[in-house]
């Protein structure tokens, strides 16, 4: 009987161990990844206090690969390299719109920004991500954001213009975040670069 209890203790016991390395490995599974994004508030202020208010336009959300519209952080190895995605990180929202709510951020310091092309009667923003993620150096020592958007301008059917931007900003640290913070900055010069060009064509853009 004293047999019986002891192992009956033992097995208890042992039970209880496998219930809790069981639960561990299943709440490492079950852990949400980090979520990254770009930062609250609108980009280059004390630049866009200094440029003419602007017409109202409108800024649709940005085409890109579906790559891009999901929450994958990526990055590779060279510029050649297959795209991967961070395990443990994800991005709060797609990138095609995280970058399009920067740069409406941004036009908005200007002046009205719409979502939606009011029957073609106010000017429209076309946009196309075509990379943002991280890439790094063949020995991993170094890596830089790398962002490519063209923007088109357009009024009904007629293309008043159309920009490509390609940006590489260096990555402080050799990680996610390192590469969202740099990714950050790549954005708001995209945005600035935007804002610019349009208020270069200011003109084209009135009615």
């Amino acid at each position: 009987m004293k047999m019986t209890f002891v192992t009956t203790i033992r097995l208890a016991v042992a039970a209880a161990i496998v219930s809790v390395l069981t639960a561990c490995a299943l709440g490492d599974r079950a852990t949400a990844p980090k979520q990254l994004d770009l930062g609250a508030g609108a980009p280059a202020a004390a630049t866009a206090t200094a440029l003419p208010d602007m017409p109202p336009i409108a800024v649709p959300p940005a085409n890109s690969s579906s790559l891009l519209t999901e929450t994958m952080v990526v990055w590779r190895v060279g510029d050649q390299g297959q795209p991967q995605g961070y395990t443990t990180y994800r991005w709060v929202a797609p990138p095609a719109r995280l970058v399009t709510q920067r740069i409406v951020d941004r036009l908005s310091l200007q002046g009205a920004v719409l979502q939606q092309n009011m029957g073609g009667e106010v000017p429209q923003l076309r946009l196309n991500l075509q990379r943002f993620e991280q890439t790094f150096s063949i020995d991993g020592a170094s890596s830089q954001a790398q962002l490519t958007l063209q923007a088109v301008l357009m009024r009904g059917s007629e293309v008043v213009g159309q920009r490509l931007i390609n940006i590489r900003v260096p990555a402080a640290t050799q990680d996610a975040p390192g590469g969202a913070l740099a990714l950050r900055t790549a954005t708001d010069q995209a945005a600035e670069q935007v804002a610019q060009w349009l208020t270069s064509l200011r003109g084209t853009t009135k009615r």
